[in-house]
């Protein structure tokens, strides 16, 4: 029963197709008896391609090809079943043959279409479409496909004539407005991109809304001065818009001390009804800036803030993620894991967040809850070396060496190219051979992690001054502490070290 019901429907639509090109011409309509042997046929071959007998349908497609005459309708089938085989010299012949029978034909055209971008034939899916346009000039899908090519190949003239082509054949509307802006923002003209938005303010003087489009604009393009006016306009509408607050607290920023900026951003952060990503997005530059100078004092401003943030937003794993970088930095590592922890809790999609868990658990030496998370980490993101890294010296610190070779084996097969990575797994081979007392291969793998991070690895620097040391080499072992120590090394182990040598 059922297979009659798409029996029939298929009779119904192809009838359709071989009916409606002939409807508009005053000829007899009356089909000869091969001629409806043919229609036949092709319904057959149709109800051959939906039943999955592909070769069969494009067989006795190709049969009627040559014992009739051709049509687009036999044409564009044969073009779609090769398609569907995946072989692009026949779907090219017959979509061609079906465009010269029929070039109006919106279907083929639109196969076309979609068939040239597939190849990255933009040229010819631009052509179709200002084609398709001629022929559907109120049809707003060939005008924003249009324009998204001409964008994709940086045409942005183009994309604007395409936009005021279709204001011109459809009409005037918000969506082409911020489109033309957005367009003309993104070709570099920014007071073109601008005035275009006023457009809108001046027909709906109330709308918060493309006043914001107009300072995001701005803001992005370094204008953030001239973002004023807007921002106040803003705030007249709704006195409490976070966003326009903080954009007006960033045009002040500068013109008061780094104490009155924190100082002014502290309600702000405070205030859990503005976005956490607005101030996540103030916050960061500051925590990069701590993160590269050391600041402590910054670091502290930054600490008052985050811990504002996180009651703010206490189910926001960003809040909690950005608490614990700055802890981090601070070198308050129990504090940072905490808030790490709590991030995972949240949220346990950012490796970054494991990553640096770890590095805080190894620089306590908590060498138990790092295997645990590390084994956790390679669960959720078997791909990044870093985790079979940290759980390898879990493993070397219980002396299970094969166990840890193994997983630094695996963590070089990931690695491959990173050097810091390669760098880190070479010192703890490294370590590995200075535990087993096999000076040779310690030496000549804690100098390729030497050499693959320009002697900047402070531990392979610390575990070159060991080595050095059981070679009761002293002088130069001394030489390599200080300089692990001058990257950064801050364990009470280096420490005794460089106190021995100084007490020597």
């Amino acid at each position: 029963m059922e297979f009659n019901k798409i029996y029939i429907s298929l009779i119904f639509v192809l009838n359709m197709v071989f009916i409606m090109p002939v409807m508009g011409q005053l000829k007899d309509e009356r089909k000869t008896e091969a001629e409806i042997g043919i229609e036949d046929e092709f319904v057959a071959a149709k109800l051959l391609a939906m039943t999955g007998k592909r070769p069969d349908a494009i067989r006795l497609l190709d049969s009627l090809r040559r014992i009739s005459q051709p049509t687009a309708a036999l044409y564009f089938e044969l073009a779609k079943l090769h398609h569907e085989n995946k072989d692009i010299n026949l779907t090219e012949s017959n979509l061609k043959s079906a465009l010269q029978l029929e070039p109006d034909n919106i279907w083929v055209r639109r196969f076309e279409i979609d068939f040239s971008k597939e190849l990255g034939r933009n040229e010819t899916a631009m052509q179709s479409l200002n084609y398709l346009i001629s022929l559907q000039p109120k049809q707003t899908e060939n005008y924003d496909q249009l324009v998204q090519l001409y964008m994709l190949d940086k045409q942005y003239d183009k994309a604007l004539f395409t936009l005021n082509l279709k204001e011109k054949n459809i009409g005037w509307s918000v969506n082409n407005t911020i489109q033309k802006a957005e367009i003309l923002d993104t070709g570099g003209k920014v007071k073109e991109s601008v005035s275009t938005l006023r457009q809108l303010i001046d027909k709906f003087p109330n709308e918060k809304k493309y006043y914001r489009l107009i300072t995001g604009i701005l803001h992005s393009n370094d204008m953030i001065e001239e973002s004023e006016p807007y921002l106040r306009k803003i705030l007249e509408i709704d006195p409490n818009d976070g966003d326009a607050k903080l954009g007006l607290l960033l045009l002040n920023k500068g013109k008061g001390s780094i104490d009155d900026y924190f100082t002014s951003l502290l309600p702000l952060v405070s205030n859990p009804d503005v976005p956490i990503d607005i101030k996540v997005k103030e916050l960061y530059p500051q925590v990069l800036k701590h993160a590269n100078s050391g600041d402590s004092i910054l670091g502290n401003q930054l600490i008052v803030l985050c811990d504002k943030l996180v009651i703010a937003h206490p189910d926001e794993a960003k809040s909690h993620a950005i608490y614990g970088d700055v802890l981090k930095n601070n070198g308050n590592f129990i504090s940072a894991i905490r808030q790490y922890e709590k991030t995972l809790s949240i949220s346990k999609k950012n490796f970054v967040v494991w990553e640096q868990l770890m590095f805080c658990l190894q620089a306590v030496g908590n060498t138990d809850q790092l295997s645990v998370v590390a084994a956790d980490a390679i669960d959720y993101f078997p791909n990044k070396a870093i985790s079979y890294y940290f759980y390898a010296k879990t493993q070397i610190a219980r002396n299970e060496f094969t166990k840890a070779e193994s997983s630094l084996n695996e963590a070089n097969m990931i690695a491959a190219g990173n050097p810091d990575i390669e760098s880190r797994i070479n010192t703890a081979f490294a370590e590995i051979y200075l535990k087993k007392r096999d000076w040779a291969k310690a030496t000549k793998s804690v100098d390729q992690a030497l050499l693959q991070s320009n002697n900047m690895n402070g531990a392979a620097n610390e575990l070159k001054g060991d080595i050095l040391k059981e070679k009761n080499d002293m002088k130069n072992a001394a030489i390599f502490w200080q300089k692990a120590f001058d990257l950064g090394i801050r364990s009470q182990s280096l420490s005794n070290k460089l106190e021995s040598v100084k007490n020597n």
